[in-house]
């Protein structure tokens, strides 16, 4: 009998620990769902989880294919079987300075920014420890060539023959020079958004997701007129295609403008040159910069303002009518 008491009394000291003669309460201590351990997984998933994100959200797939191409480089400099964890402050300085040794300034900047939105979602996403910053070059500014006065005159003569693809290949650098959009608004353009009664055309696929429309001068009118009479297609008929009714892959349509520019003894080529050209030859005829802004679709005037081509005699030639010290002075004669 005294064994089985003094058994009851260990188990009940041990299930209800008194000290000092009083019951001592038990802790149960609650594990932490918020720290839990990441799993540490390839780069390469990590990119492709990114990816999926970027679709949710409808980003283009230009956008997509900018990151893809950067990751791809990323990769090369890093290893294609990386780890997240090896993703480090270290390991981004050292990828910088490699390009940095190669090349430009603005192509390093380029790089790094495609890179980052993925760097900073495995950050956010726990699966990158490091909390990683990046470094912006410094770039060095230079004048902005467009295409000359003798360089567009030689491209606006009309082409002689029965050509349709050179035919079609002035009207579209006419189009470029006289609205200034991206070569992505023009291949995608459709002959419905072209409305020559109230002289305007809908952008309906942009850069930036945002329809936006622009004005028709009257002189482009008078081409679109012709060249839709030849066309002759329907309102959701491409605007600008090839044999088979598609739009114009973005390689045939640089290729077929290069090859015209040549053909005419003129060596730059460059698409996105002809809205460079619009955009500093409107700010030279007074266009105001906010209608500017409004029919180039950039976001801010600060990108615009990246477009214009500045020359010094533009300041040369406004100088008396716009200087305050102007209208206070006689006019005099500078030369005899």
């Amino acid at each position: 009998m005294g064994d089985l008491v003094a058994i009851y009394f260990f188990i009940f000291k041990e299930v209800f620990p008194v000290k000092n003669g009083i019951k001592e309460p038990t802790v149960k201590r609650r594990k932490n769902l918020l720290v839990s351990k990441v799993t540490d997984i390839p780069y390469n998933d990590l990119y492709l989880l990114y990816v999926n994100e970027c679709r949710l959200k409808n980003l283009s797939e230009i956008t997509i294919k900018g990151y893809s191409f950067a990751h791809k480089y990323f990769l090369q400099f890093a290893g294609k079987n990386l780890k997240c964890s090896y993703v480090t402050q270290d390991l981004i300085n050292s990828y910088i300075l490699n390009l940095k040794d190669r090349l430009k300034p603005q192509t390093v900047n380029s790089y790094i920014f495609k890179i980052s939105p993925v760097v900073k979602y495995g950050i956010q996403r726990g699966y990158i420890k490091d909390n990683i910053t990046f470094t912006h070059l410094v770039e060095q500014e230079h004048i902005k060539e467009i295409y000359t006065n003798e360089e567009l005159k030689k491209l606006l003569i009309r082409p002689q023959g029965n050509s349709f693809a050179q035919y079609r290949t002035w009207v579209i650098i006419n189009f470029l020079l006289a609205t200034g959009i991206r070569a992505l608004e023009l291949r995608n353009l459709l002959i419905g958004d072209i409305d020559l009664k109230n002289g305007i055309v809908t952008l309906q696929h942009t850069k930036n997701r945002k329809a936006r429309i622009i004005p028709i001068p009257s002189s482009l009118s008078n081409i679109l007129f012709e060249y839709l009479r030849i066309r002759n297609g329907a309102k959701s008929d491409v605007l600008f295609c090839n044999i088979y009714g598609e739009p114009l892959p973005r390689t045939t349509l640089q290729l077929s403008v290069a090859k015209y520019c040549k053909k005419r003894g003129v060596e730059k080529h460059s698409l996105h040159l002809f809205r460079h050209t619009f955009i500093t030859l409107s700010v030279r005829k007074g266009m105001s910069p906010i209608l500017l802004k409004r029919i180039t679709g950039h976001s801010n005037f600060k990108i615009l303002d990246n477009y214009y081509s500045f020359n010094p005699t533009d300041l040369v030639n406004v100088v008396d009518e716009y200087n305050p010290l102007e209208d206070f002075k006689a006019k005099k004669k500078k030369f005899k």
